[in-house]
């Protein structure tokens, strides 16, 4: 059965905006520019982990459909403005976990894309609201709800970007990220993607 939806985009801006509550202008394409790129990146991991928190807790019923629309919407919208708002970082403290982020939603392309949502090369997502609609509540609670490790993962991820990012400085340019060190990791034999998984077991 499909999930039943009639949510305005009045009703989805609003639900955006309070997922943005530590800077509201941050939501807004017309406004973004106007904001320095630390504080996007703040602004865009915070949201994505209260939106992961959300979807995790969320009801998947087709009774609940505009829930689930604008908070799925509200997702990729996040995710992609946190892509686009780290794009500059050279901080490792924020490209790791980026990285690790994008490794992941790029492992979930194939169940992402069923419930219509496509993965670009760049790792940025694009949400076909048709084929979303179409979807059955127990597939897109298969990807999203408290019973998959995906919004686990995605939560835990932007909360490391949202720390880090709070120690970033930028150049008096305001266009890039002051380096930090990076961890010595010559006598580790294990993939970045292994390190990353061990240490989330242990966090989570």
């Amino acid at each position: 059965m499909a999930i039943n939806v009639n949510s305005s985009a009045t009703s989805y801006n609003f639900i955006f905006r309070n997922y943005y509550s530590k800077n509201r202008n941050a939501a807004r394409a017309v406004t973004r520019s106007n904001i320095t790129k630390d504080e996007l990146v703040t602004a865009d991991s915070d949201a994505l982990s209260k939106i992961a928190k959300t979807l995790r807790g969320l009801e998947y019923s087709s009774d609940n459909g505009v829930g689930i629309y604008n908070n799925v919407k509200a997702f990729t919208d996040a995710y992609n403005n946190l892509i686009s708002s780290t794009s500059g970082s050279v901080s490792y403290d924020v490209t790791h976990p980026n990285k690790l982020l994008k490794n992941l939603v790029k492992s979930k392309k194939d169940e992402l894309e069923d419930i219509g949502i496509s993965v670009a090369a760049s790792g940025k997502l694009k949400l076909k609201k048709e084929t979303l609609l179409q979807s059955s509540p127990k597939k897109i609670a298969k990807i999203f709800s408290s019973d998959s490790e995906f919004t686990q993962k995605v939560k835990y991820y932007s909360g490391k970007i949202y720390k880090a990012s709070n120690n970033i400085n930028l150049s008096s340019a305001g266009t890039s990220f002051t380096p930090a060190s990076k961890p010595d990791t010559s006598n580790t034999s294990n993939s970045t993607t292994g390190e990353a998984k061990k240490t989330f077991n242990a966090i989570v």
